[in-house]
């Protein structure tokens, strides 16, 4: 097997999953099951990878390289993942030290039955969810206050717990999209970054954009690949 790729991308450009391996690689202590299958997978994105002869494995970024051993364990051993880091810090494609790109980015997809996050556009993985107690609305109800300019008169009395567990898992993004259906005071997304603009408005700050999409009728892929186009134009 000889793969290779003519410039190595940054990280930056690297999927959600990707990211994730590259994350376990670095991270002190060592990652316990970390897959050779994932490893290989990832390493072609970062520089060249040819498969010895005699066993093992060649991988090298620009003139730095280095020789992983072929384990017969399906889970890559010590000196390996020590050689792959210094390597990888070395050529500047991560950090010395953890790397955190699950949070970087989030794509928020939101209702009042519950929030799907996708960090850094992993449609693939699975998304962490959050519900509120009350997922079925039977205990919501709405309250009229005159005079009230956020919510156009009134607003949900919504469970300010589920918002609150939203950002708290938003507290690590740098760049977020919020997505949701409804309109006016029955749109989640819009009572979201209400929430977020009045207790924490540190992660507001960090939304770029909101959209108002079907969700009933769109995929993760589609939902992921809009948010994507929206933080790539912001």
């Amino acid at each position: 097997m000889s793969t290779s790729t003519a410039d190595a991308p940054l990280n930056g450009h690297l999927n959600g999953h990707q990211r994730k391996i590259l994350a376990s690689i670095m991270q002190h202590p060592a990652s316990h099951n970390l897959e050779w299958h994932d490893v290989l997978s990832l390493l072609p994105h970062l520089g060249s990878l040819t498969e010895r002869h005699g066993g093992g494995y060649d991988f090298a970024i620009d003139t730095d390289h280095i020789t992983l051993g072929k384990s017969h364990d399906k889970d890559v051993g010590a000196d390996d993942l020590r050689g792959l880091r210094a390597l990888l810090t070395r050529a500047k494609v991560a950090p010395a030290g953890p790397v955190e790109p699950a949070e970087a980015t989030c794509i928020v997809l939101i209702d009042h039955q519950q929030a799907r996050l996708f960090a850094n556009g992993d449609s693939d993985g699975n998304p962490t969810v959050i519900k509120p107690e009350d997922a079925d609305g039977s205990r919501r109800r709405i309250e009229h206050k005159q005079g009230n300019d956020d919510h156009d008169g009134g607003h949900a009395a919504e469970e300010d717990h589920y918002y609150e567990r939203i950002a708290i898992a938003l507290q690590s993004a740098q760049r977020i999209v919020v997505f949701s259906d409804g309109k006016g005071r029955s749109n989640a997304g819009a009572y979201l970054v209400d929430y977020l603009e009045r207790h924490h408005p540190g992660v507001a700050g960090h939304i770029v954009a909101t959209e108002r999409i079907d969700i009933a009728h769109t995929s993760d892929g589609e939902t992921v690949a809009s948010g994507l186009a929206l933080l790539a134009a912001g």
